[in-house]
């Protein structure tokens, strides 16, 4: 389940349970709220189960680019099928017009929710299987066009076993980036200076979530006073510009930091797993290994066979 988010009386009211996000799909909780964007648990009278619904705000119903991105995202996920990338059915519209995302249900919780019961970071294993189903998920994307551009565990969901990206409202291909656009915490510095993005950058997302994994803690903490990215929204630069009204790529740490070695956050981590989270975490995006190299070494890490992971 997705946490609760803070709600802003401007972005204007949330549907009711019982209220209809679409014809026969019936409101059970409304579950977060972000820049943009409102994401529903509802009722399928056709399905006769739960599925998740993800609509545009009130305020925002009238914004082609929200409903330009709320399109994209349905269209990708629509023509994409994998058992570690959450499955959409449907891109429908209410009664008004609003567009809305029909997606699975997933019943596991947020890789977040599962770090923060690991005081020390998480079982060295299941991280490497962590990393293997991410690295299954990001090759799909990436042979199909696709940056995630995203990835955090926010935006993993982990149930029976099986780690499962979700959240691709901000993906893209590969090119230029505009700068700042993602999560704060987990920005590769090349999205954070708005330079060119690549498979490489979803490479540094896999890494850093497998930081955070390894470590409980993500690499570079978050200026108390700029935005925490939450959304993972291109629209979360606010907090990020200098004393001029121009965005400040120098007030992201990764922009001119280099991660600290896993060592120096935890003792207990083998050197091959250490090795290869700290080269996903390369500044420059040319040095970090490549999504395959990633994959065979967390493989060799762990003494397994990736075609043994069930993702």
């Amino acid at each position: 389940m997705i946490e609760e988010k803070s709600l802003k009386p401007e972005q204007g009211p949330i549907l009711l349970p019982c209220e209809e996000v679409a014809a026969g799909y019936e409101v059970v909780a409304h579950l977060r709220r972000g820049k943009r964007l409102d994401v529903y648990d509802v009722w399928s009278l056709d399905r006769a189960c739960r599925c998740i619904a993800k609509t545009i705000t009130p305020d925002r119903i009238d914004e082609a680019r929200a409903r330009r991105k709320l399109a994209a995202e349905s269209e990708l996920l629509l023509a994409l099928t994998h058992p570690n990338i959450v499955r959409a059915y449907e891109m429908i519209h209410s009664s008004a017009g609003v567009p809305v995302l029909i997606l699975e249900t997933l019943t596991g919780r947020t890789l977040s929710h599962l770090i923060d019961e690991f005081t020390e970071g998480m079982d060295l294993s299941d991280v490497e299987w962590l990393g293997l189903h991410l690295c299954s998920a990001v090759t799909y994307l990436h042979r199909h066009g696709c940056l995630h551009l995203d990835i955090k565990p926010d935006n993993i969901i982990c149930e029976a076993g099986r780690a499962k990206l979700i959240d691709l409202s901000i993906s893209g291909q590969e090119g230029p980036a505009s700068a700042g656009a993602g999560t704060y915490d987990y920005l590769a510095p090349e999205q954070a200076r708005g330079e060119h993005v690549g498979p490489a950058t979803d490479v540094w997302g896999i890494g850093i979530t497998l930081y955070e994994a390894v470590t409980g803690t993500v690499p570079f903490d978050p200026d108390e006073d700029g935005d925490d990215g939450e959304d993972g929204d291109e629209e979360s630069l606010s907090d990020n510009t200098d004393a001029s009204g121009d965005f400040d790529p120098d007030s992201y740490p990764q922009a001119t930091e280099r991660a600290p070695l896993v060592i120096t956050r935890r003792k207990d981590v083998p050197a091959p797993l250490t090795e290869v989270v700290d080269a996903c975490l390369e500044p420059d995006p040319a040095h970090r290994p490549t999504v395959e190299e990633l994959a065979e070494k967390l493989a060799r890490a762990g003494g397994v066979d990736p075609r043994e992971t069930g993702g």
